[in-house]
């Protein structure tokens, strides 16, 4: 009977011992009143065996690879901005780019229409050969499309001559196509990721082949419990961090756009039928030329004195220009690639 009675006791002892909160420790003898003491962990492997994980309890690291850490990718060609890193993770330990492209497409260039345009007035001249003498001027209005104009005239006498100009084309002009690739280059990257690292601890997990590390709780959007490649390569990545993310800390950017211009005008012909009045309302005819690109016209005296003018397109084809540039040059070549192994569906954590 004497013998029987000391297992009973210990266990009555040990029972109310668990009756306790918090943790005893009495000399080489420790007792816990914990809802799991130790985690059915040895005594030497509990720093403080009433602690739980405060974060996710996620897979030991793998040969190769770091300890997991928090990362957040974002949709670079949306916009993403990376976020800062969270209050229970502070410590910025990666900062990178991924998915850049091969390729870049640069806009398409255009040529403005350019158009026949009719001389801007009229210039008298004493003598019968539009030499400039004493010449007189009857300017046209700005933009003159050929409606009968007077024009104020600084002539006190008769005029021996008057010179019609040649029309005029004007200059096409580079554009870019608004219905094409926009103007700036976008990024060359269409992945913006950030990896955040706070205290990890390989004792607070119930599951001893799991460890604790830092995370918010709800984790927070866009962030993955990813694990990093420490060797050069690619890597395979384990069951429990099924996802392959290729990323770089870097890049140089050469890529540019050739710019736009135009060739030369060709295919002009503009040709108008220019009169000079001798009244002020384009009823009485004084004369009449026709001008072409070739060349002006000078119309002879004597006695000229005209008052007002019109003009009329025979034939209006100003050509066209050819554009030029919008050529694609450079790249982008990316710089100190690094490989993450990430957790393929959000991680609750385990307390």
């Amino acid at each position: 009977m004497t013998t029987r009675k000391y297992p009973i006791l210990i266990a009555l002892a040990l029972a109310a011992a668990g009756s306790f909160a918090g943790c005893w420790d009495s000399g080489p003898f420790q007792m816990y009143s914990c809802d799991s003491p130790c985690f059915g962990l040895e005594a030497y492997e509990c720093d403080d065996p009433c602690t739980v994980c405060a974060g996710a309890c996620v897979e030991l690291p793998y040969l190769g690879f770091s300890d997991p850490i928090l990362l957040w990718r974002g949709d670079a060609t949306v916009g993403d901005a990376a976020p800062e890193c969270p209050a229970e993770t502070p410590d910025l330990v990666f900062d990178g780019y991924g998915g850049f492209a091969d390729a870049h497409s640069c806009p398409t260039c255009l040529c403005t229409q350019p158009s026949c345009e009719l001389p801007p007035g009229l210039r008298g001249s004493a003598s019968a050969t539009c030499d400039g003498t004493a010449p007189t001027s009857f300017d046209a209005p700005g933009g003159w499309d050929g409606a009968c104009t007077a024009p104020a005239a600084a002539a006190s006498a008769e005029l021996g001559s008057l010179l019609i100009p040649a029309p005029t084309v004007s200059a096409c002009a580079p554009t870019i196509d608004p219905g094409g690739a926009p103007p700036d280059l976008p990024a060359p990257f269409a992945v913006r990721a950030r990896g955040c690292a706070g205290t990890a601890d390989k004792h607070t997990c119930g599951d001893p082949s799991k460890m604790c590390i830092a995370s918010p709780v709800p984790q927070p959007e866009g962030f993955s419990i990813c694990i990093r490649y420490l060797r050069p390569g690619e890597p395979v990545c384990p069951e429990q961090y099924p996802e392959l993310q290729p990323l770089h800390a870097g890049f140089d950017d050469t890529r540019s756009c050739t710019p736009c211009g135009c060739d030369p005008l060709e295919g002009s012909a503009c040709s108008a039928l220019v009169s000079a009045y001798e009244d002020t309302s384009c009823r009485q005819l004084l004369g009449a030329e026709t001008i072409t690109l070739a060349g002006p016209k000078c119309v002879a005296g004597p006695d000229l004195r005209p008052e007002s003018m019109a003009a009329r397109w025979i034939t209006n084809e100003p050509g066209t220009c050819a554009p030029t540039g919008g050529v694609a040059t450079g790249q982008v070549t990316p710089k100190g690639a690094t490989y993450f192994c990430c957790e393929s569906d959000e991680v609750i954590a385990v307390h």
